[in-house]
């Protein structure tokens, strides 16, 4: 086993789904800039936001203007500076204005609550803005529902849901506040709960990836393996730029024992984002169907885009152990605890390992010998190359090995002349280029000296 899946985050889970500053459905602000103005200061315009912000500006700028109607310009041009590279800070500056200028805004106090939980602020000021909003105005079903996003972000998950209870007593047919309350039942470990509401959302709005493959995820927790791959794909279907719902399918897949669909998967997956957490995922495929070097593979690519990620140390170590490569299981064992010190499976490991160790000391286990028939070409007990570490404890790989260099000798046999010397350098070749290129992203050991050996096995015939 490659330990626990945590090294793949459920995405939609993990990072609560984020959605627009200001909602133009929910404020009604239409502001008439001066009349030299070409363009209307009103929320939910589609007009460019630098064209906004200069419309809005003529407003806020007129004190003559009432505080109400100045605030509200500060809401609409909040929303267009957040919609710029950039603009955050300054949103924030506007709706801190507007909150200046009219404290009883409670619109204002919900949207800077939620602009900082969106922004990666402070979350207890975000929950204190959203709790202003719900004083001043206890029908707004969404400030509700936005706090219970910051208390679920926190892991207050109590709170969480008498909020959301709250947001779908007020708005029985808010899609995001059911989906959002089948989340936080997710995380608190009730996933029939989880699965009632996300299909609740999906009823009301059934073009919503998101939470077909937060319900694939449910499923997959209450082992209804069918079900989650069917969630998965369909958000692929819907939305199929999202590396994580490929991820996501490729973890259901791996647990039914699909490991070649699994891979595709992953392959996708990375192919819109090169994550640690994919190529960790891939790496395990890779290990649970004996490819021991794709897996080593995937493993170091993981590690190369992120130094810090647990998981991969554990699941690398699981490999070493694999390889009979003792002194190195353990230090990955232990690099994972460092990293994350409540990771059950790497101390599990460790112990067992050191317990090994003890036993049988740190050396390599001793693999098959070339002379005995059964093993590589050459000899496991003085192999130095990693790649020939791994060819060596994959027993397929190393019949592959010893066919490739019989079916050499027996070509180069039957050759003469500067084919011979041809056939020559295409094998120094063919094993300098796997030595060079062994451990680097995407490279298929296994692949290439099948391909080798099909070559030479054409030459044969």
């Amino acid at each position: 086993m490659c330990g626990t899946r945590s090294s793949a985050q459920m995405f939609p889970f993990a990072r609560i789904p984020l959605r627009a500053f200001l909602l133009g459905a929910a404020m009604s602000l239409v502001l008439a800039a001066p009349a030299s103005a070409a363009v209307d200061c009103v929320m939910g315009s589609k007009t460019a936001p630098a064209e906004l912000i200069t419309a809005c500006g003529a407003i806020i700028d007129q004190t003559a203007n009432s505080s109400a109607d100045r605030a509200a310009a500060l809401l609409v041009r909040a929303d267009a500076n957040a919609r710029t590279s950039g603009g955050l800070t300054q949103a924030l500056w506007d709706i801190d204005r507007a909150i200046a200028l009219d404290g009883r805004n409670a619109k204002a106090w919900r949207l800077r609550g939620d602009l900082l939980r969106e922004a990666g602020g402070d979350l207890n000021r975000a929950a204190a803005d959203l709790s202003k909003a719900i004083e001043l105005d206890p029908q707004d079903a969404e400030a509700y529902e936005l706090r219970g996003v910051v208390y679920t972000n926190q892991r207050r998950l109590d709170r969480a849901l008498a909020d959301y209870d709250q947001a779908i007593k007020l708005k029985p047919d808010d899609a995001q506040a059911w989906s959002d309350r089948g989340v936080n039942y997710y995380l608190g470990g009730d996933n029939e709960k989880a699965i009632r509401d996300l299909s609740e959302a999906l009823r009301l709005d059934p073009n919503r990836p998101r939470a077909y493959t937060n319900r694939g995820a449910a499923y997959k927790k209450l082992g209804q393996l069918d079900k989650a791959v069917a969630d998965d794909g369909e958000a692929i279907r819907l939305d199929p730029k999202v590396p994580e719902y490929y991820d996501n399918r490729g973890l259901v897949l791996a647990a039914m024992g699909e490991y070649d669909k699994a891979i595709a998967d992953y392959d996708q997956a990375l192919r819109l984002a090169p994550k640690p957490n994919f190529f960790t995922n891939r790496g395990d495929s890779h290990q649970l169907k004996g490819e021991l070097g794709a897996a080593l593979s995937d493993y170091e690519a993981a590690l190369k885009i992120d130094p810090n990620f647990a998981q991969t140390y554990n699941n690398r170590a699981v490999l070493y152990k694999k390889m009979g490569e003792r002194k190195r299981a353990l230090a990955d064992y232990e690099t994972a605890l460092k990293l994350d010190p409540g990771n059950e499976n790497a101390a599990n490991g460790r112990r067992s390992m050191v317990a090994e160790i003890a036993k049988f000391g740190a050396e390599p286990l001793r693999p098959l010998a070339a002379n005995s028939g059964n093993g590589p070409s050459f000899d496991c007990a003085t192999a130095k190359r990693e790649v020939e570490k791994v060819i060596c404890a994959d027993p397929q790989l190393g019949v592959l090995d010893r066919q490739i260099a019989e079916t050499y000798e027996r070509v180069l046999k039957t050759t003469k002349g500067r084919s011979a010397g041809d056939l020559r350098r295409t094998q120094r070749d063919f094993l300098n280029l796997r030595n060079a290129s062994f451990g680097r992203p995407g490279y298929d050991l296994r692949k290439v000296m099948q391909d080798r050996l099909q070559r030479l096995n054409a030459m044969e015939s």
